[in-house]
């Protein structure tokens, strides 16, 4: 009888972790990566790229130490590590954003407050995708502004924060790159 309940239980178990899967693989199928392909049709074709939902591809982590400056705190979460208080900004993978503006080949994604923004440009992807940009570089984390303060940002999911796409969802994608005419016809004159 025992065995029954507990081939009932790990089937159960198997069962919801592969509805959990499928449901993980659909979402990343309803999302493309945003290149410099899609950003050129959209200049060319005069849209407001300040229409577009973006989203992100990975789950990020900006991380800063504060010593005993806890009052300068708007949002997020505050741990104490080591004998410091330590400010941490989670934004979850397919978190949506919006553009606030376009500088060369960077563009600007707010995923919060207006000029909470991440930047993005087209580098070292070999498809052309935008990817998250920062600074001083090391072991797979960056420096990045957020909220006038200076944060690491690393990614949760991933090895290194430097992949990290921009995403559109794949719908909108296809609005973007396709142009339409409707042909209304010719009569004859008489």
């Amino acid at each position: 009888m025992r065995f029954k309940y507990l081939f009932i239980l790990v089937a159960s178990v198997i069962f919801l972790n592969s509805c959990d899967t499928a449901r993980m693989a659909t979402n990343d199928n309803l999302f493309v990566p945003y290149t410099k392909d899609l950003q050129d049709r959209v200049i060319s074709s005069n849209l407001d790229v300040k229409k577009i939902q973006f989203f992100i591809d990975q789950k990020l982590v900006l991380r800063r130490t504060l010593g005993n400056q806890r009052s300068d705190i708007k949002g997020g979460q505050i741990l104490f590590e080591n004998g410091l208080y330590v400010h941490e900004v989670i934004i979850p993978k397919y978190t949506p954003g919006v553009c606030e503006g376009i500088d060369g080949d960077k563009i600007s994604i707010s995923f919060e407050l207006k000029n909470n923004d991440l930047k993005f440009a087209p580098h070292g992807d070999p498809q052309g995708a935008f990817t998250l940009t920062a600074r001083n570089w090391s072991s797979g984390t960056g420096e990045i502004t957020y909220d006038n303060a200076t944060y690491a940002v690393k990614c949760a999911t991933c090895a290194d924060v430097a992949v990290t796409k921009l995403l559109v969802k794949k719908s909108e994608a296809r609005r973007l790159q396709t142009t339409q005419r409707v042909v209304h016809g010719r009569r004859v004159s008489n």
